[in-house]
């Protein structure tokens, strides 16, 4: 899924700016850095899987400990 570049605040576009060593975004109405939308819904779906990881393993040693 790809969420367009727009403010979320007034949802005029986002410029892309480049400084500090670091990407942001810059809302000229706002006049205010804003986040990348885009990239905190990828890394959410990326960390997904490794909380069900995290889950499933835990059972797994719940259950180990109940039979030890």
């Amino acid at each position: 899924m790809s969420i367009p570049n727009v403010c979320p605040c007034c949802s005029n576009p986002l410029l892309r700016h480049f400084g500090d060593r670091r990407e942001y975004w810059f809302c000229r109405h706002c006049w205010s850095e804003m986040p990348n939308l885009e990239t905190a819904e990828q890394s959410k779906h990326k960390q997904l899987p490794d909380i069900i990881n995290l889950s499933t393993n835990l059972t797994k040693l719940e259950r180990l400990a109940l039979t030890s």
